[in-house]
C-alpha cells in the first residue's frame, strides 16, 4: 500500500509519524511518502536563530490544556525538549486610550479593572439573565453584542479574534471559531450558567486556559525532530497540481513527475486543496477556494535592556481596532520564554495586518517595520532604535472561518466518505492552532485504521 502525505507542516508531519507508528504496530505493508512544495519543512512554523536570539515567524507555542500535541511528542520520546512559558505569561494586557490594562483573571480583578466602564461591567454580568437564543450560525460580533454588549466586543472579544485569527469579528463564525462558547449557550442557556455548572472542568478552546508550551531552541526543532524520528520517504520542492483517480489508485500530477498512490492525506492550505481536488469535485473545489487568507507581517525587535523602560511584565498586549494603531498587538517573547535571548537584551514581537488591514500588502518591508516600531515606541517607553530586527512576511497567513464555514466542513466530510481513500486535515476545518492541527491528524489516522478493519 502506497500512501502520500501532501503538506510538510505540523499536520502532515504528525500524520506521517502516526501512520508509521500504526504500520509498526499492525505490521502493515505500507510505503509512506511526505511531499512538500517548499524547500523547507514546517509550514507556518519557522524559527530564526541568530547571535543567541530566537524569533518565531509564526506560532509561539501551544497550550498544554489539550492533549494531542503533548501525546504526539511523548510517543516520539521528545517530551524532555518541551519548554514551559514563564509564569509572567499569565499577565495579558489590552490597550484602551493608549494605556495598557491587565486582562482580569478573576472577579476581584474584573471589578477593579479600568479596562471596562461600570456600565459595561453591569452589562456583562446581566448575561446570566439573558434568554437562550442560538441561531444556526452567527458572527462572533453579533454573539458578543447579544450576550455581553458592545463594549465587551470592542475591548475583550474583538482583540481575542484578532489575536487568534487576525480576523474581523463581524465576519468570523462563532460556530466554527469558538464552538465551546456556543455550546455553553446551547447546553446551559448562557456563558455564566455554563461556567458555573462546569466549574473545575477544562473549558476547552473558549479561552486561553493552560500553560503556553514551546520547544527547546524554537518550534522548528520540534518539526525536525519529529520528522527525523521517522524512516519515511521525504520529498521537498515538489508541488502537487492535481489529483486524478484511475481505477482504485490516485495519480498525483506534480512539478517533477506523475506519481501513483493508494491513499492520500492532504494537509495544505484551502486554496491548494481546492486546486488538487478540482477534477474530483468542482463544487467543493470552488468552496475551498473561497476561504480567504489575509496577509500578516511579523517583526521581532531586539532591544538592549537599558534602552527599554517598560519591564515587559507579561505575555504582551492586544489592541482594539478603535485605537487606530497599525499593529494588532505585541508579544513580550523574552518574558514568555527567557531562553530566547541573551543576557542584557529583550525581544518584542509585533503582529500587523489581518483581515481588517489588508493594506499592508501595498507597503514595503521597511515601511512596515517603521510603522510597527513607531506604534510600540511610546507604549513601551523605548529610548533607542532596536539593536537588531528580524521580520517575516506572510502573504496568506491564517484561514478565515467566515459565517457558514461549517457548511464547507460538512461538504469536506461528505467528500471523504465518498472518496474514503482521501483524508483532509490541516487548519482549514476544526481550528487554526497547533493543537487543532495535531488533533485532526489523530482523527484522520484513526479513521484510516478503522477503514482497514472493514
Amino acid at each position: 500500500m502506497r500512501i502520500a502525505i501532501i503538506g510538510g507542516g505540523i499536520s502532515g508531519i504528525s500524520t506521517a509519524f502516526l501512520l508509521e507508528k500504526l504500520k509498526k504496530e499492525l505490521s502493515l505493508d505500507m510505503e509512506i511518502t511526505i511531499i512538500e512544495k517548499r524547500l523547507r519543512w514546517g509550514g507556518s512554523i519557522e524559527t530564526s536563530r541568530e547571535d543567541g536570539f530566537i524569533v518565531e515567524a509564526g506560532p509561539n507555542g501551544f497550550l498544554d490544556s489539550k492533549p494531542h500535541t503533548l501525546e504526539l511528542l511523548s510517543m516520539a520520546g521528545l517530551s524532555n525538549n518541551l519548554v514551559k512559558s514563564n509564569d509572567l505569561a499569565r499577565k495579558r494586557y489590552i490597550m484602551r486610550n493608549g494605556i495598557l490594562h491587565r486582562l482580569p483573571e478573576n472577579p476581584p480583578m474584573f471589578f477593579k479593572s479600568k479596562l471596562l466602564s461600570s456600565s459595561a461591567k453591569m452589562r456583562i454580568l446581566s448575561e446570566y439573565f439573558i434568554q437562550k437564543s442560538v441561531p444556526e450560525d452567527e458572527s462572533v460580533a453579533d454573539f458578543a453584542i447579544r450576550r455581553l454588549g458592545k463594549e465587551a466586543l470592542e475591548y475583550l472579544i474583538g482583540p481575542m479574534v484578532s489575536g487568534i485569527f487576525a480576523g474581523d469579528p463581524e465576519k468570523m463564525s462563532l460556530r466554527s471559531c469558538f464552538p465551546v462558547i456556543r455550546d455553553l449557550e446551547i447546553n446551559y442557556g448562557g456563558l455564566f450558567k455554563g461556567m458555573i455548572k462546569k466549574k473545575g472542568k477544562k473549558s476547552g478552546p473558549s479561552g486561553p486556559g493552560g500553560i503556553l508550551t514551546s520547544y527547546k531552541n524554537g518550534l522548528d526543532n520540534m518539526i525536525t525532530d519529529l520528522l527525523e524520528s521517522t524512516s519515511i520517504t521525504k520529498m521537498l520542492n515538489t508541488e502537487v497540481f492535481s489529483i486524478d483517480k484511475k481505477m482504485n489508485r490516485y495519480i498525483l500530477n506534480t512539478n517533477n513527475s506523475l506519481m501513483e498512490f493508494d491513499k492520500i492525506f492532504i494537509n495544505t492550505p484551502a486554496y491548494a486543496v481546492s486546486q488538487m481536488l478540482s477534477a474530483l469535485d468542482k463544487d467543493l473545489s470552488k468552496d475551498l477556494n473561497g476561504i480567504t487568507y489575509p496577509p500578516v507581517f511579523v517583526v521581532g525587535f531586539i532591544f538592549k535592556t537599558e534602552d527599554l523602560e517598560d519591564p515587559l511584565d507579561g505575555f504582551g498586549y492586544l489592541i482594539p481596532h478603535s485605537e487606530n494603531k497599525r499593529i494588532l498587538g505585541a508579544l513580550f517573547d523574552s518574558s514568555i520564554f527567557p531562553d530566547r535571548t541573551r543576557d542584557g537584551y529583550k525581544i518584542v514581537r509585533t503582529i500587523m495586518g489581518g483581515d481588517k488591514n489588508r493594506w499592508i500588502i501595498e507597503k514595503s518591508d521597511d515601511e512596515l517595520i517603521r510603522m510597527a516600531f513607531d506604534d510600540i515606541k511610546e507604549t513601551l517607553k523605548i529610548k533607542k532604535e532596536p539593536y537588531k530586527i528580524k521580520y517575516f512576511r506572510w502573504e496568506k497567513a491564517i484561514p478565515q472561518y467566515y459565517i457558514g464555514h461549517y457548511k464547507i466542513v460538512e461538504k469536506v466530510e461528505e467528500f471523504c466518505k465518498k472518496f474514503d481513500d482521501i483524508f483532509i486535515g490541516g487548519n482549514i476545518l476544526y481550528g487554526v492552532g497547533i493543537n487543532d492541527c495535531t488533533k485532526t491528524s489523530f482523527m484522520n489516522v484513526d479513521r484510516f485504521k478503522n477503514l482497514l478493519k472493514k
